[in-house]
């Protein structure tokens, strides 16, 4: 990412401190069809960095992410400057004015001669499921008053030139839906005081970290079966080789080596404090900083 790449970014973060942009209009599509009971912790908090009530953090970027972002760059070549588009180009709303934040969206690409937008996806699923899954941000540009709407969307794992480009017409029910979410949060936001929450549901997650959060508890359940497999094959084992009196098995891959019985000796801290009470244990515990990690309890 160049110096100028940067600074647009830095300046889409800054704007999330005042206002909510196309990547939030999923929230309020969910407030407008479900009312205020379907905002999640993160929503609240999204609010409260809009309000200036909590510090806005960065999300880290994921490989997913970046090749995104590396497929928006590709595609300047051909919605450039010199054709009459402008990149990250932000977009205001004259007739919909909230009291207490402001709504905008930074279009991948705009044409201002025409009044079009261009939003670049680029994807794993489908463009069919593409659309659905990102129709409250497309349609969000048309609820800021944009005349035409086209998705751009690649294909992970595909060279770029396999995109498919498709116009997004303008859906008045969907408009309407989100105008009543934000009118909701708006109210919400009159009286709205944030506490942080230290407890969690995966449904207070954004929907990548969603994904991501379901991909660690596969590999790890899998890792688990995996595991509980391997402990009965290594009985199985253990059983034919004390039957037949190996002690080692060999293969190019490993070797499998049975450890006799033996005596492990271990410290009874229990008895020796009980025997000598004069002992203070405090006086011989040595003391070290663990960082934060995660622990994983698998149900």
């Amino acid at each position: 990412m160049n110096e100028e790449q940067q600074k647009q970014k830095r300046e889409i973060v800054e704007t999330r401190k005042g206002g909510f942009g196309g990547s939030d209009a999923r929230m309020f599509y969910k407030v407008g069809l479900k009312g205020l009971s379907a905002l999640s912790d993160t929503d609240k908090r999204r609010i409260a960095v809009a309000l200036g009530q909590a510090e806005c953090i960065e999300i880290p970027a994921t490989e997913a992410m970046e090749a995104g972002n590396e497929f928006e760059r590709w595609l300047r070549s051909k919605y450039s400057e010199e054709n009459g588009w402008e990149s990250n180009y932000k977009l205001e709303s004259d007739f919909i004015k909230p009291r207490n934040f402001k709504i905008f969206a930074h279009a991948d690409f705009y044409d201002i001669e025409n009044d079009i937008v261009i939003e670049a996806k680029y994807t794993a699923s489908d463009l069919k499921t593409t659309i659905s899954d990102y129709m409250p941000q497309l349609q969000w540009y048309y609820l800021l008053g944009v005349d035409k709407v086209y998705l751009v969307k690649g294909y992970q794992d595909e060279p770029f030139e396999l995109y498919d480009e498709k116009f997004i017409e303008r859906d008045d029910k969907f408009i309407e839906i989100l105008r009543n979410g934000i009118s909701l949060i708006d109210d919400f936001c009159n009286d709205f005081v944030y506490k942080e929450k230290d407890e969690w549901t995966t449904f207070d997650l954004m929907p990548h970290e969603q994904a991501a959060a379901e991909v660690m508890f596969n590999y790890l359940s899998q890792i688990k079966k995996m595991e509980e497999e391997v402990e009965k094959q290594k009985a199985i084992m253990l059983d034919l080789m004390l039957k037949n009196g190996v002690k080692s098995l060999k293969s190019d891959g490993y070797t499998l080596t049975v450890v006799p019985e033996s005596i492990r000796s271990t410290f009874d801290k229990d008895k020796l404090l009980k025997k000598h009470p004069e002992i203070n244990e405090s006086d011989y515990l040595k003391t070290s900083i663990v960082k934060p990690y995660l622990k994983i309890t698998l149900k």
